[in-house]
């Protein structure tokens, strides 16, 4: 039945043997063709697929516990984050006392702080489970976890001389196993732990009695710091190293690193088919050229050895941030951070040749990508801070709320860039050097109009107090942006043959307006700017004594552009014969009008 299925629908790449609307619109086929399967055939299917799918698709396997526990366990614990744990009972299930040891070294511990309000919602949750291996877990190693995590939940009495002090269990709900050990509750939530402690009582009562006594006798610091250590080593052959080691990624590269062997496959964390989660890779940025490499990336040993870099190096971002390793919005955004600062620096280490990209990937460690990427960051912010500490409070008077922003953005730990959606701006790390070629364009302008404002414009600290005393504007920190300046300037410039930025009457502005808009054919016509008088007004600004440079000229043109079109924005619609409402315009600085005696 599978080859003939598989002669109608043709095999859909590495994942589906199937098109994939069969799991909603035909699952018996679905089913069919995954009981034909082999397990490891099944896992290679599912590795990769959305986690959405990923789950359907187990559902539907009548090996589905089979193939689950020999998923990566990385690979579980993505499906579980990205569905939800309340929507992934099924799953949760049925993974392997292993599999749910990771869940637990993640979930459970904040850095070195042990949670135990997500350990009991864990708890409460495995409850809901079908056949959990929840009591497997608690039968199998790690004694100190188990103690910590009841030293966390109850108190525990028993009547000898040793034990029966019975102190601060006032209003805690009782509870005995066996007549024996007095068990009081400190949380709310205790049906589940009851429920867990007599099956532990039927299954083992000597390990029950002795994590009763460990509750008991073992110091609660140094039970957690025991039950820490063991965490840390399980999580470090996982690939969550502790914050020392994480912070690593950020250090300045060392040449020698460049010389490491790639690990092989049997290094690398294991897997029953020593096959590495699929899901850092599932929905690259096809713009990205990382992405380009690896499609063409034909060694598949490499592959999976990469995979497992780029979830261990996820890891590393996450511990070295600060952040919560189990959070679903952390996750994500570290993935895309690491992808992004590897891409850069695989830009940067190829000069955007695909083939040398692919060869940089088949020979040296992606830890060491990200951090020459991370360079370009260091670099910009160095850049950023610099400018800032010497001009900031001068820029002050004339930055825009947005470019403000902008600019605070870049002297973040890690600079950050607006990217514009719909109508609002999103702020994402970069993820590419034509992001650091934008942020350094719009650090060198700001470098530049500082220098222009200053010392082409005229303009001093104690000038734009002046200003703000001359202008009719209220608030004049927010109508005196560079583009006011600009085409105040303009505006003396051509009514005046003079540089000034101070205020304008508003019969001067008006006939400065009817002199900058070209006549039009049509009256509804809107108005565009006279080219020769700012070409003139440029003639005149680059006589300022400032060694004016190639890129200086520059960004003075696009600035008059971005100034006329301003001017054509605010005032090209109006009718100039009848009488202007300046309240409802921007772009001109205005003079106070003169008082009646």
């Amino acid at each position: 039945m599978v080859d003939k299925i598989d002669n109608e629908t043709p095999y859909m790449g590495e994942g589906l043997p199937f098109p994939e609307e069969w799991v909603k619109k035909q699952p018996r086929k679905v089913e069919d063709i995954l009981s034909g399967m082999s397990v490891e055939e099944q896992v290679r299917c599912v590795l990769g697929l959305d986690p959405y799918l990923q789950q359907q698709i187990l559902v539907l396997s009548e090996k589905a516990l089979e193939v689950t526990q020999s998923l990566p366990v990385e690979e579980v614990y993505n499906l579980i984050k990205e569905v939800g744990k309340e929507d992934t009972l099924l799953i949760i299930s049925m993974v392997s006392p292993d599999q749910l040891q990771y869940i637990f070294d993640v979930e459970w511990w904040q850095g070195d702080k042990f949670q135990p309000r997500q350990a009991l919602d864990w708890i409460i949750l495995l409850d809901q489970c079908q056949d959990p291996e929840t009591l497997e877990w608690f039968l199998s190693e790690d004694f100190d976890q188990k103690v910590v995590l009841f030293q966390a939940f109850f108190k525990v009495y028993k009547k000898d001389e040793m034990t029966d002090t019975y102190e601060g269990v006032e209003g805690l709900e009782h509870f005995t196993p066996d007549g024996v050990y007095d068990i009081f509750f400190k949380v709310e939530n205790s049906k589940e732990i009851r429920k867990l402690l007599l099956l532990l009582h039927e299954k083992d009562q000597n390990l029950l009695y002795n994590l009763l006594e460990a509750v008991i006798w073992y110091p609660v610091t140094i039970t957690v710091e025991r039950a820490y250590q063991w965490r840390v080593n399980r999580a470090g052959e996982r690939g969550i190293p502790e914050f020392q080691e994480a912070m690593g990624i950020y250090s300045h590269l060392d040449a020698e690193s460049l010389k490491l062997k790639l690990p092989s496959l049997e290094e690398i964390p294991s897997s029953r088919f020593k096959l590495s989660p699929r899901y850092p890779l599932a929905h690259l940025d096809e713009t990205l050229f990382f992405t380009q490499c690896l499609a063409v990336l034909e060694n598949e040993s490499r592959l999976e050895t990469l995979r497992w870099e780029l979830v261990c190096l996820a890891n590393k971002v996450i511990v070295a941030d600060g952040y919560d390793l189990s959070s679903k919005d952390v996750r994500q955004r570290a993935l895309r951070k690491t992808l992004g600062y590897i891409n850069m620096g695989l830009e940067l280490g190829a000069a955007g040749d695909l083939k040398k990209g692919v060869a940089l990937l088949g020979q040296i460690w992606i830890q060491s990508l990200y951090q020459v990427g991370y360079e370009q960051l260091r670099q910009v912010r160095s850049a950023a801070s610099a400018f800032i500490n010497e001009n900031g409070s001068y820029i002050e008077h004339f930055i825009s709320a947005v470019d403000k922003e902008r600019l605070g953005a870049l002297v973040f730990r890690f600079p950050q860039v607006a990217e514009k959606v719909q109508d609002s701006f999103n702020w994402r790390d970069l993820k590419s050097m034509k992001d650091v070629e934008v942020v350094n364009d719009f650090l060198a302008r700001w470098i530049f109009y500082s220098r222009f404002v200053r010392q082409g414009l005229g303009l001093s600290e104690s000038a734009f107090l002046s200003l703000q005393d001359d202008s009719d504007d209220s608030d004049i920190k927010e109508s005196t942006n560079l583009l006011t300046l600009v085409s105040t300037a303009l505006g003396h410039h051509v009514l005046f043959k003079r540089l000034s930025c101070e205020p304008l009457a508003e019969v001067a502005a008006k006939s400065f307006l009817e002199m900058i808009f070209l006549p039009g054919i049509f009256k509804d016509e809107a108005k565009l700017c006279n080219e020769d008088l700012l070409t003139a007004f440029e003639q005149e600004l680059l006589k300022a004594p400032m060694a004016w440079t190639d890129s200086d000229k520059k960004c003075l043109q696009e600035l008059l552009l971005e100034c006329a079109k301003n001017l054509e924005t605010q005032f090209g619609s109006l009718d100039l014969t009848r009488p202007i409402d300046w309240e409802f315009t921007q772009g001109i600085l205005l003079a106070k009008k003169s008082k009646s005696p």
